[in-house]
């Protein structure tokens, strides 16, 4: 995939973008439609030209990056304008009949990425509609650059996805507030330590995780017997909160299936 345009230049077409300029992408060859001004400034701090002043630029990929209300109109007028184009909807919800009922011709795709694409860590679902094994190979190359890639065969799966993942990163951060009160309590206010020793935190996790997949083991090395780690884990366990934190999640996934109906 050479140029790419994005149709919509909010949260997670600028945090692509990003993952893709620092993977080496060429910003040359990325492109945006979006009215947003606030959206608008922020891709020009990365320099990326606004297609509707460079569209003599032959398109390989359109990436649908809109609000679900907005989808529908945003796709119809994708197919008026350019011809046989390549489309990859990263907007939740909406199942790919929708899309594809306009015209059955068109190379389609939905895929869910997270907001952690922007620092190449991202994790894409990419369900298939209609793209052909060749031009599918070039997406999931494309894809690559902003982290790892996970094919799904059933269209339900990204709505589980969606809920999981794609908005797993508001979680951790929702949940590391609360250390970021209790340390800030003992750093005298100073944000910037907080942010390093919870980052460290987070990337010594992922390292621990990388190593050993099982997270009852990893719980254990931690947790020695009376001590401070088993009283924490014993009054989430009394509480109930991985039953709170899967409903949540249940939640937000029931959301997404709700979203499919409405458009």
């Amino acid at each position: 995939m050479k140029n790419v345009v994005f149709y919509g230049g909010g949260n997670i077409s600028q945090a692509i973008i990003e993952g893709l300029l620092g993977s080496g992408f060429n910003k040359e060859n990325i492109f945006y439609v979006d009215r947003n001004t606030t959206n608008i400034k922020k891709l020009k701090k990365l320099k990326i030209r606004s297609f509707k002043k460079n569209n003599n630029a032959k398109v390989d990929l359109f990436i649908l990056a809109v609000k679900p209300k907005d989808a529908i109109d945003a796709y119809k007028e994708i197919l008026d304008k350019y011809k046989n184009p390549k489309v990859i909807s990263l907007v939740a919800g909406i199942r790919s009949k929708k899309y594809i009922n306009f015209n059955k011709k068109i190379q389609f795709l939905r895929a869910m990425p997270n907001t952690s694409s922007k620092h190449g860590l991202g994790i894409t679902a990419v369900f298939n509609s209609s793209f052909t094994k060749n031009n599918l190979k070039k997406v999931l190359i494309f894809l690559n650059k902003v982290g790892i890639v996970i094919t799904v065969d059933k269209e339900s799966n990204i709505d589980t996805f969606t809920g999981i993942i794609g908005s797993g990163p508001a979680y951790f951060f929702h949940l590391l507030k609360s250390y970021e009160r209790k340390l800030l309590t003992i750093s005298n206010g100073d944000k910037k330590m907080v942010n390093e020793v919870m980052s460290n935190l987070m990337k010594g996790v992922g390292m621990s995780i990388e190593k050993n997949t099982n997270l009852d083991n990893l719980i254990t090395a931690v947790a020695s017997k009376k001590g401070t780690t088993e009283a924490g884990l014993k009054y989430f366990k009394s509480n109930k909160l991985g039953n709170i934190f899967e409903k949540g999640l249940n939640t937000a996934i029931k959301r997404s299936k709700e979203i499919s109906n409405e458009f």
